[in-house]
């Protein structure tokens, strides 16, 4: 299992992980947590699969454990 955290845009991060199993995408978390047909319109990343802070991302991003993940939706 590995841990992703999500934080809204302009606000720090939530300190409760969201438990993945390994090698999940974007779009994986998204199901997971969007329980909705939501139009994701930007994701951006922060941690170790980012090459730097902030990073926009698409949804076949592979994740890696303590990743911040910041949803933009419409």
């Amino acid at each position: 299992m590995i841990r992703v955290y999500t934080k809204q845009p302009h606000k720090p991060a939530d300190f409760e992980p969201v438990l993945m199993n390994p090698n999940p995408t974007i779009e994986d978390l998204a199901h997971k947590i969007f329980h909705s047909n939501l139009k994701i319109r930007e994701v951006r990343i922060t941690g170790p699969s980012s090459k730097f802070q902030n990073q926009k991302v698409g949804l076949k991003h592979e994740l890696k454990d303590k990743d911040i993940v910041e949803f933009h939706t419409d």
